[in-house]
């Protein structure tokens, strides 16, 4: 109960305050881009068409956007990458927030934009969804910082699937967490495509994760 009080506490005054450095500068790390874009490639095929909208879910410093983008990008003549991320002004320990990187890591790529913001209030649709790691279990959310409220799998999957035109990816740590994942999508008797094990040799995490493709 006390942790949960001062996440709570925690998480009110950083959405309130929205304290941050401004004008992050830093050099552009690839690694987690060069993972994306090659899941993306193995995992998730798309044809080529003119207007192309994506939504990332729970984008945090989106490190990783550009291999979302370069995936997306080759397959149509405009793109819209939306992402959204509830705790966008949690801070570093060198008091640049989740958002100021992500303003840095989206400058200059036309079409992307990131919302601080909770996903339940996203309204637009979107041909395609990743959503990379949601929170299924209580404790990885405990862990980041977000008070229990918004511990929601269930609601946020229904919500996501409401904004879905064609396909969405979705992808969990660990073997429980996939476990976790195919029951709610039962629940909620959404179709889905198991893809097992998500291997890529362009991996820099230790931990298995595995997929779901969704499907309209």
């Amino acid at each position: 109960m006390f942790n949960d009080f001062k996440n709570t506490f925690d998480f009110y005054i950083r959405s309130c305050t929205k304290f941050s450095r401004k004008n992050y500068q830093g050099k552009i790390k690839t690694a987690e881009s060069d993972y994306v874009f090659d899941i993306l490639t193995k995992y998730f095929k798309i044809e080529f068409q003119e207007n192309t909208s994506v939504l990332d879910i729970g984008s945090k410093n989106w490190a990783y956007v550009r291999g979302e983008y370069n995936f997306f990008n080759q397959s149509c003549n405009r793109l819209l990458l939306d992402g959204v991320e509830i705790d966008a002004y949690r801070l570093y320990s060198n008091l640049y927030s989740r958002y100021e990187v992500a303003k840095f890591y989206i400058k200059e790529l036309a079409g992307v934009n990131y919302y601080p913001d909770d996903l339940l209030n996203i309204k637009t649709k979107y041909d395609y969804i990743i959503w990379l790691l949601p929170f299924v279990s209580i404790y990885p959310l405990k862990k980041w910082g977000l008070p229990e409220k918004y511990f929601m799998p269930e609601k946020l999957l229904l919500h996501a699937y409401s904004l879905l035109n064609k396909k969405m990816l979705i992808i969990n740590q660990g073997e429980d967490e996939a476990e976790i994942q195919k029951s709610l999508l039962d629940k909620a008797e959404i179709n889905y495509t198991f893809l097992g094990e998500i291997i890529s040799d362009k991996s820099i995490f230790k931990n298995k994760r595995y997929g779901y493709l969704v499907a309209r």
